[in-house]
Formats: C-alpha cells, structure tokens, sequence
C-alpha cells in the first residue's frame, strides 16, 4: 500500500519540479480508455500549483477538458517515485511563444510514495534534435516562468 506524503510539493520534490529537468507521465481519463503522455514541458509555480505546456490538439488535452482529474508520475534519480493527485485546467488556450500550444494548471490535491524494492537511479531524459527544438523549449519555459 502506498503512503500519502500530504498534498503540496516537499521542497525537495518542489526544486526538481523547478529544475526543468524531469520528464514525467501524465496520467488522463477519458470516457473509453486512460491516457498517458511523457511531459517534460513542466514547472512547479509553488509548492501547491504545476504548470505544463501540451500541444493544443493532444488527445490528453481534450481529456482534460473534458475531466481535469491527472495523476502525474514522477521518477527521478535519488530514489524519486512519487505520484502527483491533482485538478487540471487548460487556463492559456494559445501560449504567445507558440498557439499550437496551451498552458495547463494543476491544483495539486495529494502526494502519494511510489517507492518499491528498486532504486530509482535516472528519470526519463530528452535531448533536443534541432537548434529550433531548443530555442521551443527556452520560449515555453520562459513562458511558463512568467504565467500569474
């Protein structure tokens, strides 16, 4: 049985989430099937909201406004396994570095420990292709940094 750590962020869990570094999965619901999708398009704003860009027309966007119920997994080195419970809105319908992209706000609502007998010693990674990939992701973050 999995452990509840409360319902905001750890400062150590908030300082990753801040790190522009993870990359997690993000957990949706829809009326036929649950739907995942690795983001790593993701900032803690404070220790009780995250912020994520996902591309407008992404199946779990839809999910999530049609039901904002996410649950967002988190595995990172030192020994990081946590899952996020939370509400999400899309509150930016077009994001003014890129319209096909939208901001996405989750209300964090609970922290679960989602350690097992392994040792988590490396998240999920990416590495940008392109020059333009990189300069997308510094404008979504800058972005993001700035969202009231």
């Amino acid at each position: 049985m999995s452990k509840i750590l409360g319902n905001s962020l750890s400062e150590g869990l908030y300082d990753l989430l801040r790190s522009k570094v993870p990359t997690a999965i993000v957990a949706t619901v829809s009326d036929e099937s649950p739907n995942t999708t690795p983001v790593h398009l993701m900032l803690a704003k404070d220790k009780n909201t995250l912020l994520m860009a996902m591309a407008r027309q992404h199946t779990g966007t839809a999910n999530i406004q049609n039901n904002g119920k996410v649950m967002i997994c988190v595995c990172e080195e030192g020994d990081i396994n946590v899952s996020i419970k939370g509400e999400a809105t899309v509150v930016k319908e077009h994001m003014d570095c890129n319209k096909a992209m939208c901001v996405v706000k989750v209300k964090v609502q609970e922290i679960k420990d989602d350690s097992t007998h392994s040792e988590t010693t490396c998240g999920i990674r990416y590495r940008c292709r392109t020059e333009k990939g990189e300069s997308f992701i510094k404008s979504i973050f800058a972005e993001l940094e700035d969202y009231h």
